[in-house]
């Protein structure tokens, strides 16, 4: 017992437990934190998903947008869970007029809700219209803006989490896993 006591004075933080609260004999410290979960669910395949997404992306376009050859950009993300990943889907189409890009975003906030989107629209900065909807892991999100300057629509949608091993997440999105 007498170590004890002699480590107890010698460590700075015991030794003030000590002066401070004499009547204690041990410290409790709280539980660590626990870590991310994993989602718990089978893995997938990327492919057809990210397929199936591109396939949904296109008829939000359509039904926002309806004209328009946009340029095209996937990308594998973090997903939600550590054995999780997303898919986003940017589409971009230049030369559209200010009326026209600022049309688009107000009868996309209608055409959002109609489809259980809940909408946001910031009231500053740049054009735009958030929205989300949950997913099976995390929820499904739409960015959908016009930069005036550049007379600029775009649209970008970003996937519910998919469930993939470690190999297959560090493969699609590198070292950002």
């Amino acid at each position: 017992m007498a170590d004890d006591d002699d480590a107890r004075i010698r460590d700075p933080f015991w030794s003030a437990v000590h002066r401070r609260h004499p009547d204690l004999d041990i410290v409790l410290l709280p539980p660590e934190p626990p870590s991310d979960a994993e989602s718990g669910q089978p893995h997938r395949a990327p492919e057809p998903f990210a397929r199936m997404q591109l396939e949904d992306m296109e008829h939000l376009w359509a039904a926002l947008v309806g004209h328009g050859m946009p340029r095209r950009d996937t990308r594998w993300i973090p997903g939600p869970t550590p054995d999780s990943i997303r898919h986003t889907v940017t589409l971009t189409l230049d030369g559209v007029g200010s009326t026209a890009g600022i049309g688009h975003l107000r009868e996309a906030i209608t055409a959002l809700k109609g489809d259980d989107w809940k909408v946001f629209t910031p009231p500053t900065g740049m054009p735009r219209v958030l929205a989300d909807r949950p997913g099976e892991l995390g929820d499904e999100s739409l960015l959908f803006g016009y930069v005036p300057e550049q007379n600029r629509l775009f649209a970008r949608l970003t996937s519910t989490g998919i469930p993939v091993d470690d190999r297959t997440a560090t493969d699609l999105i590198g070292g950002a896993a």
